[in-house]
């Protein structure tokens, strides 16, 4: 089983959207996958996929006050499952507790990727994590086996993402000897012109960052362009539909896919 954690370090990246397309991409291959919502300062699966009163969300399980059952739910679509983010209450436990505290939250993250593996039979789980460093943000990332670095190719984002992640991912790769991480990088919201070309100027930009990250061990997953389509439908719908947004995603997407395996 593969747990992957979609993750960017600042806001607004598109990282929740391609998450979700991402599950149900998978889920569409005959794949049994879980989403988590792990953004607990944005969360969104609501608007994906209604939610019903009588499942609780995840972090119920990381406070032992729920069994890891009992905060997964089957959505409408075929082999794909949910768990949802926290009521802003907890945001505020998250912001306020210790690195003890969140140091048991990674112990109930590993025992639950266990359930979901060898009890559930779950052959993907992909999370949508927080934006940023938080304590909470670099629990998902850990337990991870492989993740999607997330960026649109604005320079104050781009540059200042690379700085962070030369020590972080580097510690995540070496934390456990036996594993075997892979990190991807996706560029998101990618502008082109009428005919889809990029702007060589923008080329050579990200062909430059590109190597850079992948001296940093994170290797090209996808580049996605801005899609006006999956924008509008994103401001104007007010329930979205994952299989009407994920469809011209999905065309940039069947590469990253099989890199994830």
């Amino acid at each position: 089983m593969t747990t992957i954690t979609v993750h960017g370090f600042k806001g607004g990246t598109g990282k929740s959207l391609i998450a979700i397309a991402l599950g149900y991409l998978l889920s569409k291959q005959g794949k049994k996958v879980l989403l988590i919502d792990g953004d607990y300062f944005a969360p969104c699966f609501d608007a994906f996929f209604p939610q019903n009163d009588d499942v609780n969300p995840f972090t119920e399980y990381l406070e032992e006050k729920s069994k890891f059952e009992e905060v997964v739910a089957e959505t409408r679509f075929p082999n794909l499952w949910v768990s949802y983010a926290p009521t802003p209450s907890f945001t505020q436990k998250i912001l306020q507790a210790d690195t003890k505290t969140h140091g048991g939250f990674l112990k109930r993250i590993y025992a639950g990727i266990k359930i979901a593996r060898d009890d559930l039979g779950f052959d993907h789980i992909v999370i949508d994590n927080s934006s940023g460093i938080s304590l909470a943000a670099i629990n998902f990332l850990t337990c991870s086996n492989q993740s999607l670095l997330v960026i649109r190719p604005v320079r104050y984002g781009v540059e200042s993402t690379y700085n962070l992640i030369s020590a972080i991912y580097r510690k995540l790769r070496y934390a456990d000897s036996k594993s075997v991480r892979r990190d991807f990088l996706v560029w998101n919201q990618v502008p082109t012109d009428e005919e889809s070309i990029i702007n060589p100027d923008i080329e050579r930009y990200l062909n430059h960052w590109t190597d850079k990250f992948s001296e940093a061990g994170i290797q090209l997953g996808s580049r996605i362009p801005y899609i006006s389509e999956v924008v509008t439908s994103m401001i104007v719908d007010s329930t979205l539909d994952i299989e009407k947004i994920s469809k011209p995603i999905s065309n940039y997407m069947g590469n990253l896919i099989k890199l994830l395996g």
